[in-house]
């Protein structure tokens, strides 16, 4: 009798654990884009420029924020960055653009595109003193990513970023280096 019993449970447990999933599904409005927005997530990724020495890894992230044009666009400005620290220097690289996000087939994923002002530094200790130097340019930013919902409004977002940058090197410690690039791989969480 016990051993008809387990068979029974199992179909049972089968059987009603996917009608419980497809339940809460239904009774949860659908994603949608509406008024403000705001992103931010954390990652890594590697730089390709030439002046990188052997480790080209670091970590990056992004603070994005906007507003709703449609279901399908959403514009807004972000900060993005990379940098890494090795053996008491640290060099980073980062952009704050006009960004705009299209989902080509409503809530879900999107592709991204943005240009604006980039930022380069690096730092180096030596003892007690620190020397800092920095440089300025134009930054442009390409992207996808998917916007999971994972309740109401709250989305869980996976994204990839190429960042390219160029730089007025003129009188900075950057005089070889007139351009650069950075692959960012981030999770993040976006509230519409």
């Amino acid at each position: 009798m016990r051993h008809a019993l387990l068979p029974a449970a199992l179909t049972l447990a089968l059987v009603a654990v996917p009608a419980v999933g497809r339940a809460q599904e239904t009774a949860r409005p659908p994603a949608q884009h509406q008024g403000f927005w705001i992103a931010f997530g954390l990652g890594g990724g590697t730089n390709f420029a030439d002046f990188a020495d052997g480790s080209r890894a670091g970590v990056g992230g992004y603070l994005r924020l906007g507003g709703t044009v449609s279901q399908k666009l959403l514009i807004g400005g972000e900060i993005i960055g990379w940098g890494r620290d090795r053996g008491g220097a640290t060099f980073s690289e980062s952009g704050l653009t006009a960004v705009a996000l299209f989902f080509p087939a409503g809530p879900g994923l999107f592709l991204k595109g943005g240009a604006g002002f980039a930022g380069w530094a690096t730092s180096a200790s030596s003892g007690s003193a620190t020397t800092t130097q920095t440089a300025g340019g134009f930054a442009a930013t390409l992207g996808a990513g998917y916007d999971l919902q994972i309740g109401g409004n709250l989305f869980l977002t996976p994204n990839v970023d190429f960042l390219y940058h160029t730089m007025e090197s003129e009188g900075s410690a950057f005089t070889d280096i007139s351009s650069g690039a950075v692959l960012l791989f981030t999770l993040g969480l976006t509230w519409h």
